[in-house]
C-alpha cells in the first residue's frame, strides 16, 4: 500500500542539508512520506533558502525547526514527554551555540568535552533511555573533533567516547 506524501524536504549541498537527509534515513522517515528532493531537480520552485521543508504547501527554513519535525514523526519519538522535548530542544541548541562555533579552539574542545563527558557519566543517551534527536545532533556536530582527538584525550574522557562509539 502506498504511503501518502506527508512532507518533502528540499536540500542542497551543505553539511546542514546533508545531516537532515541522514536523520531522514535514521528515523526510517521515507517509510511515512517524507521524502528528499534535491534544489537543482526542483523546477517549478526556487526557495529564498535551504534547507527548507513542505508540509501542506507551508515552508519551514530552520535546521532545528526542521530536526524536530522529523524526530516528531518518527516512532522512537512518539512518547517523548515535554520535558524531554525540552531537553532535546536544549541540546540542539547546545550543538549551534556551543558547539558548532569551537572549530579549531582547544580550549573550548577540551570545554565541550568536560562538560558532555560529566553529563554522560551515569547515563548512557543524552535524554532518555534510547538514542533521540539530541544524541543525532550532537554526535553530527561532533563528528569532525571526535575524529581527530588523540587516543589519550579518548581515554580522559571515557564517557564520551563510550557515548560516540555506540
Amino acid at each position: 500500500m502506498a504511503t501518502d506524501k506527508l512532507a518533502t524536504l528540499v536540500i542542497g549541498d551543505s553539511k546542514a542539508d546533508a545531516e537532515l537527509k541522514e536523520m531522514i534515513d535514521f528515523f526510517k522517515l521515507s517509510d511515512k512520506g517524507i521524502t528528499v528532493q534535491l534544489q537543482r531537480d526542483s523546477k517549478k520552485i526556487q526557495f529564498e533558502k535551504l534547507p527548507c521543508l513542505i508540509v501542506n504547501g507551508k515552508l519551514v527554513y530552520q535546521y532545528n525547526a526542521i530536526a524536530k519535525f522529523l524526530a516528531a514523526n518518527s516512532s522512537s519519538h512518539s512518547s517523548k514527554s515535554e520535558i524531554e522535548w525540552n531537553q532535546i530542544w536544549q541540546y540542539l541548541e547546545y550543538r549551534f551555540t556551543d558547539i558548532q562555533s569551537i572549530k579549531l579552539d582547544n580550549a573550548k574542545i577540551q570545554s565541550v568535552l568536560t562538560e558532555i563527558n560529566s553529563i554522560l557519566a551515569n547515563k548512557t543517551f543524552l535524554v532518555g533511555y534510547a538514542q533521540s534527536l539530541a544524541d543525532i545532533a550532537l554526535y553530527l556536530g561532533l563528528h569532525p573533533i571526535a575524529g581527530s582527538i588523540s587516543v589519550e584525550t579518548r581515554e580522559r574522557y571515557n564517557h564520551f567516547s563510550r557515548w560516540f562509539d555506540q
